[in-house]
């Protein structure tokens, strides 16, 4: 009798395991991911919203995940436009540049992270890198604690933004409470 017991305990419990793990489904991949801009969803600069990203946009011959946001009044409209090619990963954690413009003249530039959630990504955290600066490559340096290099072009004291950015720079950050915080 005893024997029984036992072989139904681990009938049932190994019934247990097996649904367990054959519902867990394994995280998508940051290939397929650049291909389903729905599962992107991005915090707005200078808001408290968040968009999911909607559509894919070819832009200087390389795609582009792409979300529109409009305030509330409807006074302004801000253009999203993720780069997919940028994007890197490290575990659960991508880190990417973004894109935003407006009714102005500015194009802004974001490094972001994202944390990965099964199929769906949430964007912890993003800080301005620049204005209609080039940004040519983006690096995690660092898993534990996670750190991101950037290197990209700026603007000169004396070159107009009507120029291509020209003088190279590089920044690491350090996510640290969701925040990215500039190492010096």
């Amino acid at each position: 009798m005893k024997k029984w017991i036992i072989l139904v305990f681990v009938i049932i419990l190994g019934t247990g395991v097996f649904y367990t793990v054959a519902r867990t489904e394994p995280p998508i991949t940051l290939k397929e991911l650049i291909t389903q801009p729905q599962q992107w969803q991005v915090k707005v600069p200078d808001t408290t919203a968040s968009i999911h990203l909607t559509s894919i946009k070819q832009l200087q011959q390389q795609p582009y995940l792409m979300g529109e946001y409009q305030t509330p009044d409807g006074a302004d409209n801000t253009t999203i436009y993720l780069d997919a090619n940028q994007a890197v990963q490290q575990g659960k954690y991508i880190a990417t540049s973004f894109v935003t413009t407006n009714s102005g003249s500015g194009t802004f530039y974001y490094l972001s992270v994202f944390e990965q959630h099964n199929k769906k990504l949430e964007n912890l955290t993003n800080v301005f890198i620049g204005d209609r600066i080039n940004i040519e490559k983006i690096a995690i340096v660092n898993n534990n604690p996670l750190m991101i290099k950037i290197d990209y072009k700026t603007h000169g004291e004396n070159t107009p933004y009507a120029l291509p950015a020209d003088v190279a720079k590089s920044q690491i950050y350090q996510l640290k409470d969701n925040q990215l915080v500039l190492q010096k």
